[in-house]
């Protein structure tokens, strides 16, 4: 991270929670701070020889708070304003129901949920779902339909099977896929075959972050997907045998079993 990065993201926050005058705040300056937090956290997780500090945390935290917002925002009904809570602000966004609250969004802010384990800022994602504003044509659509069963306890064994099978598809198109079989493994109930599936996710995104430019991007050092469930899986009482740097022993231990 440069210092001119940063400050580019301090202010891009700034602006996302400053109403222009005579202007309600914009849901699109709120998107913006969302996706520079997330960089900011999976950047200063590469920095050599640390563990997760308390800025990180503080960053992933304000990160989900503002996920979660861009949720509420959509469900509540179009033409109204809507109060959230964000870093301590109690902040008033128009009510809409656009682009910002995505597939894409949902997927990232859901495993901040995750990871954090804030309950009620899970609770309007599982609300609301990926295809809430519009169907999700992605290649990731099988696995985040599959998450969003499985969070709302509504049959996911079935859309796991598709997200397998999309991901099998999906093997030689050149891109990084969530972890369809680590999710199976939750899904199933399975502790011993979910640790072995976190190994191979883990050696799977250790080795495509190896290729070419790759490993100048900031995903490389940590993979938000696989450490989401994994933090989700210790929550709920199950022992990781698997050590990485790819999971943050900090934030394993802050997911203590419910």
């Amino acid at each position: 991270m440069d210092p001119e990065t940063e400050a580019m993201y301090e202010e891009e926050l700034r602006e996302a929670f400053t109403p222009a005058e005579g202007r309600p705040l914009d849901v699109s300056q709120l998107d913006w701070a969302l996706s520079d937090q997330e960089c900011l956290f999976k950047w200063r997780s590469g920095d050599p020889g640390g563990g997760v500090t308390d800025a990180q945390l503080a960053t992933l935290r304000l990160a989900l708070q503002m996920g979660a917002a861009l949720f509420r925002i959509a469900l509540a009904e179009p033409g109204t304003e809507v109060e959230v809570t964000i870093d301590g602000r109690t902040l008033r966004y128009p009510a809409e129901r656009g682009e910002e609250a995505g597939a894409h969004n949902w997927h990232r802010a859901t495993a901040l949920a995750l990871i954090t384990g804030v309950h009620e800022d899970l609770a309007p994602l599982v609300l609301t779902g990926p295809a809430f504003v519009r169907p999700d044509g992605s290649a990731f659509a099988a696995y985040r339909e599959a998450l969003h069963a499985y969070l709302k306890g509504t049959e996911p064994e079935a859309v796991a099977r598709r997200a397998l099978e999309q991901a099998e598809k999906a093997e030689d198109w050149g891109f990084a896929l969530p972890p369809a079989v680590l999710l199976s493994q939750l899904v199933e109930g399975d502790e011993e075959s979910f640790n072995l599936a976190l190994a191979d996710a883990l050696e799977a995104h250790r080795d495509y972050y190896e290729v070419a430019d790759r490993a100048d991007r900031p995903d490389v050092s940590i993979n938000l997907d696989i450490l989401a469930l994994t933090c989700h899986a210790r929550r709920h009482g199950w022992a990781i045998r698997v050590e990485s740097p790819y999971l943050p022993q900090r934030l394993l231990r802050l997911a203590q079993p419910l």
